[in-house]
């Protein structure tokens, strides 16, 4: 990917903060996003950021550095949202 990093956050709609996963390849940065959208319930958003730090509306911002790790978490937003 070069040293542009894209970033990809799942927020519930109305409520403070997000988790946010930094894709490790660009595979990653294609695939990810379709199979959130997936699996994500009505509520829950998925956005591709390329850098969050501008992007304060969707701060505090959790960092998951593990795909699995982030895929879980948005699985249990789900159920929240």
């Amino acid at each position: 990917m070069g040293d542009k990093k894209i970033y990809i956050i799942a927020k519930i709609f109305d409520k403070q903060g997000c988790i946010a996963y930094l894709c490790k390849t660009v595979n990653e940065a294609r695939c990810l996003p379709g199979t959130l959208e997936a699996l994500r319930a009505d509520g829950v958003q998925i956005v591709i950021l390329d850098d969050p730090d501008i992007y304060s509306e969707y701060a505090p911002y959790s960092y998951v550095n593990d795909m699995k790790e982030f895929i879980d978490k948005v699985s249990k937003m789900n159920r929240v949202a």
